[in-house]
């Protein structure tokens, strides 16, 4: 006897999902982070690590260093980009851990060592983008998102906000 099909949803709430993050954000932060979007499509482009998240990220043992795993989403963008995508898998876990900026900045720290380079006091902005998306692909591949999106609108109003601070 052949099991049921699985009763997924056709098509997501993304759209629900924009809508209600839009209103948990206000207009202003809205439009500060859709400004933020479009910045990230200037500037000179370097080689990026495209899309690594946290789970591409080998830790290594005794006798070897941390690797991380890229490769499939390689592509040409601005350097802030490319640094900033890892920034916001590491506060949005941060985050999600429990954890306050005096525990999150040293990971940053070690991030911006081991690059080279540093997003300054703007590391904020890449990671309220990229927690954005996260949020959109995770809706759109859901229609359960009704839980989650309370906290991350909090968390991302919290991330827009330090803009002002």
């Amino acid at each position: 006897m052949s099991q049921p099909e699985p009763d997924y949803p056709a098509v997501g709430d993304a759209a629900v999902a924009r809508d209600r993050l839009r209103t948990s954000l206000g207009a202003e932060r809205w439009d500060l982070v859709r400004t933020w979007c479009r910045a990230a499509r200037t500037g000179t482009r370097v080689l990026s690590h495209g899309a690594p998240g946290l789970g591409s990220l080998v830790v290594g043992g005794r006798h070897t260093g941390p690797v991380l795993l890229t490769g499939e989403d390689l592509s040409a963008a601005h350097w802030s980009f490319d640094l900033g995508w890892i920034v916001g898998e590491l506060v949005e876990l941060a985050w999600q851990l429990g954890w306050d900026g005096a525990r999150w900045q040293p990971l940053l720290d070690a991030l911006f060592a081991g690059y080279g380079d540093d997003l300054g006091a703007a590391w904020h902005r890449c990671a309220s983008v990229r927690v954005l998306l996260h949020v959109h692909d995770f809706c759109a591949y859901t229609d359960r998102t009704s839980r989650a999106l309370p906290a991350y609108g909090d968390f991302v109003c919290f991330l827009v906000d330090l803009e002002q601070a």
